[in-house]
């Protein structure tokens, strides 16, 4: 699981793809087959999560990894490139990639064991 530090020495990246709703469960698994059967082995890598957005119209993964040269040589390597051709066809004019730095983390301080929550409807 990623763990998301200010500050971090590692390389963050988002990336969004845009899809139709209906081809939005491929678009999941061909970033999931990416990071289960290339990246998840390549030198550098670190975490990834993929997230779906629930109107089915966007595909998010957060990658980290050692440093940008490390996702780089993942992209550019045969098994990537087999795995990354299925996108054709499936993400529509936006593929927006991004390299991001951390600068703030904020979470709970245990909030769930102070306060009753309402029982939900």
């Amino acid at each position: 699981m990623p763990e998301i530090v200010s500050g971090a020495t590692y390389a963050t990246f988002i990336n969004t793809f845009r899809c139709d709703p209906a081809n939005q469960d491929e678009v999941v698994r061909i970033n999931i087959d990416i990071v289960d059967q290339v990246a998840s082995s390549s030198p550098g890598f670190i975490a990834a999560a993929v997230h779906r957005s629930t109107d089915g119209t966007r595909v998010v993964n957060y990658l980290q990894w050692e440093s940008a040269a490390h996702l780089t040589a993942m992209q550019r390597s045969p098994e990537f490139q087999a795995i990354a051709r299925r996108f054709a066809g499936l993400i529509l004019i936006e593929f927006d990639p991004h390299q991001c730095e951390i600068v703030h983390v904020a979470e709970a301080r245990a909030w769930r064991s102070r306060v009753t929550l309402p029982p939900r409807a």
